[in-house]
């Protein structure tokens, strides 16, 4: 891979294994709209990105070398090699088919708070409802940035909501689960300026305090939040799938996070995200 700055814009050359379209449409962001064939628009940690992907490079567009290196490359997980990951991982002809299909998918670095507020709106929900709900909580309590866009809002900028205060998102039922969280964070109960330094069952148990949050939820946190790919998702496309590949070991959902973690180690969260889009792509049928 190689970097240059020039023109106030980042550009990667030869980065493998890093699609946009997988990266963004695998149901692990909710913030980055397709503007162009090419482009993305999105925003992440206070920051407005636009970035352009053809003939072999991306292009990030307005971009500064400390933003780059303070924001985005951890972001989209540049440094990782995911072709040695990948080799790990095909263990049998539907994972080498799955690899395949969604092989551009990084996993991404997102803030933390983000993703638990996310992941709570996202409980029996589908991917353009949450989109148009966080999109809404951001216009209503964020920060204005450019292009139009607002910041995620901070624990800060949520001190006080009610639920009456979150009814014009029209989160419904999630919206107590939401002001839960806003106290657990803001009281310190649930402490997440700690969650970097504990083990995965720790942070795992400390999201568990927040109301509405179950293990799925957590798992999606503790994967696309805190990058910890050593947790397996499951959801009903998952454990259908699991269930068809390896009908002799998945029984439960809760069976089936083990069982995840037992077939593919401390990458079993980028063998979930492969999986997923894989069974999602194919209406299920693998």
């Amino acid at each position: 891979m190689r970097i240059e700055f020039k023109s106030n814009n980042t550009i990667l050359y030869d980065v493998p294994d890093f699609n946009l379209d997988q990266t963004f449409s695998c149901g692990q962001c909710f913030r980055w709209n397709n503007i162009s064939p090419d482009t993305y628009i999105g925003v992440a940690f206070g920051r407005v990105l636009k970035i352009t992907q053809n003939d072999g490079k991306f292009i990030m567009h307005n971009t500064s070398v400390e933003d780059f290196n303070k924001i985005w490359n951890g972001y989209f997980d540049i440094p990782r090699n995911y072709g040695e990951i990948k080799k790990s991982l095909a263990i049998d002809s539907v994972m080498e088919k799955a690899i395949a299909s969604g092989g551009g998918i990084r996993i991404l670095r997102q803030d933390v708070w983000e993703t638990i507020i996310s992941f709570i709106i996202s409980s029996s929900n589908n991917i353009p409802r949450i989109k148009k709900i966080i999109t809404a909580l951001c216009e209503n309590f964020g920060e204005p940035l450019e292009e139009g866009l607002y910041s995620f809002p901070s624990p800060e900028n949520l001190r006080g909501i009610t639920e009456d205060d979150l009814a014009p998102i029209r989160a419904g039922y999630r919206a107590k689960y939401m002001v839960d969280a806003v106290n657990k964070v803001l009281s310190g109960d649930v402490d997440i300026s700690s969650f970097d330094k504990l083990d995965t069952d720790s942070v795992r148990q400390e999201l568990l305090k927040i109301n509405g949050i179950g293990n799925k939820v957590a798992d999606c946190i503790l994967l696309f939040g805190l990058g910890r790919t050593d947790v397996f998702p499951v959801d009903v496309w998952i454990n259908n799938t699991m269930c068809k590949l390896y009908p002799d070991r998945c029984t439960s959902l809760n069976n089936v996070r083990l069982v995840g973690r037992e077939l593919f180690g401390n990458y079993c969260g980028i063998a979930q995200q492969y999986l997923f889009y894989y069974a999602r792509e194919n209406g299920g049928n693998i």
